[in-house]
């Protein structure tokens, strides 16, 4: 009787290790993909606004010679792309869409995925 309490003792420290090696590795898991998932997101965006910034020194220098934004990315050489009635276009690669709120202010924007988006507001002169 002893020996087979002593292999049901065995066995459950044996079922204790694996469960608790199953669960450092479920963490592990959860904590690597939200640092993937953050730090991949960052490069994202950082590529992303590199080319809203080209974008942005375009409608800037459509503005100081014209004196006012351009009406939509036609003025700017860029095609519009007809998805959301025109006011798209892309560019290397990437769907941006711009509203001209005044002569003097626009908003730039782009998805990051479904219902988010990166917006430059030129008013302020910053991301969000």
């Amino acid at each position: 009787m002893g020996a087979v309490f002593g292999i049901k003792m065995v066995k459950i420290k044996t079922i204790k290790k694996i469960v608790i090696f199953l669960f450092i590795l479920l963490f592990s898991f959860i904590i690597l993909f939200f640092l993937y998932w953050n730090i991949g997101n960052g490069y994202v965006n950082h590529e992303l606004k590199k080319y809203g910034k080209q974008i942005i020194e375009k409608i800037d220098n459509y503005k100081n010679i014209n004196g006012k934004t351009p009406d939509s990315f036609i003025d700017l050489g860029l095609a519009p792309n007809e998805m959301w009635g025109g006011i798209g276009t892309e560019y290397k690669g990437i769907d941006f869409w711009y509203d001209r709120i005044s002569d003097n202010d626009y908003d730039l924007y782009f998805g990051l995925s479904l219902g988010e988006a990166l917006y430059y507001h030129s008013s302020t002169k910053e991301w969000e």
